[in-house]
Order: C-alpha cells, then sequence, then structure tokens
C-alpha cells in the first residue's frame, strides 16, 4: 500500500471515530446524564471497537444507528485492526471508509443541529 493511502486511511478512521463518539455522547448525555462515560468504559474497554459489542445490547444506541450503519462499524473494526496490525488494506476496504466517513460526519452534523 502506498503511504499517501496508508496515512489517509488512517486520518479516515481518526475521523469516523471521532464522529461515532459524538453521535453517541449526545444520545446517552441526554439519557443517562454525564456519568454515562465512567459506567460505559468500565464495562468495555478504553478504545471504541473494544466497546463495539456493549455498544450494540444498549436498546437506545440500536435506535440510532441503522442496521446497515451497524454492519459499516464492524466493517471499521476490521479496517483498523488490519491498520493496526501494518498490513495492507485493499483499495475496496479504503474506499468504503472512505465513504463511511462521509456518511457519519453528514449524520453528525444533522443530529448536532437539531
Amino acid at each position: 500500500m502506498k503511504k499517501e493511502i496508508l496515512f489517509e486511511s488512517y486520518v479516515l478512521l481518526f475521523d469516523t471515530e471521532i464522529t461515532i463518539v459524538s453521535i453517541i455522547e449526545k444520545e446517552m448525555t441526554t439519557h443517562y446524564g454525564h456519568l454515562w462515560r465512567q459506567i460505559f468504559f468500565a464495562e468495555g474497554g478504553t478504545q471504541l471497537c473494544d466497546n463495539l459489542p456493549l455498544l450494540f445490547r444498549l436498546n437506545l444506541l440500536q435506535d440510532i444507528f441503522t442496521d446497515h450503519e451497524l454492519r459499516d462499524l464492524f466493517i471499521l473494526v476490521n479496517i483498523k485492526n488490519t491498520l493496526n496490525q501494518q498490513s495492507t488494506i485493499s483499495q475496496d476496504d479504503f474506499d468504503h471508509l472512505k465513504y463511511f466517513s462521509h456518511q457519519l460526519n453528514k449524520k453528525k452534523f444533522l443530529s448536532l443541529s437539531i
């Protein structure tokens, strides 16, 4: 993989995770208050991908993300694992990451503007 694509993949992954956390933060704070972080991260792990299974057991979050977005989030974890292993990722994975990042940013904008 070219270094430019590897670097851009990390940037997109980071941006996507920030967007996901922003969406989740708004919903969880609205429904559970600011203590939700301590409960959430004490039960799960410190990284978002460690907490994905816990995220989707919460009914509130199942209403936020569509089934397609949930599937995309698990693809995101696979991409992150691939990048963490410093293996090459396919152009399809990179394109998927870029598309999903764009979609989540639109969703974040819409949820924050309400």
